[in-house]
């Protein structure tokens, strides 16, 4: 991943944009989701995004749909993510 770049969510929409510009690497939109507020977390081996009760991973260099898990019996409520920052043994 650029270290030049930034991940935003709105409106079941995960994009990627350039910090030093503001211009847009990619833009996927959420499938399934009716909620307008999207979670996300940047982890080394790729980007997490929540949204109406769902967990999404996505491509970070793309953007593509890698997996959905639908959280079966949790109802489509809002889903938060933490990210575990790396120990500093590694």
């Amino acid at each position: 991943m650029a270290s030049d770049d930034l991940f935003i969510s709105i409106k079941n929409t995960v994009l990627r944009i350039r910090k030093s510009d503001g211009s847009e690497v990619w833009r996927s939109k959420l499938p399934r989701s009716a909620s307008t507020l999207v979670t996300i977390a940047v982890e080394e081996d790729g980007l997490y995004a929540s949204a109406g009760g769902e967990v999404y991973r996505l491509n970070p260099d793309t953007g593509q749909l890698m997996w959905t898990s639908e959280l079966p019996k949790l109802g489509r409520g809002t889903v938060l993510i933490a990210s575990q920052a790396p120990s500093s043994d590694e």
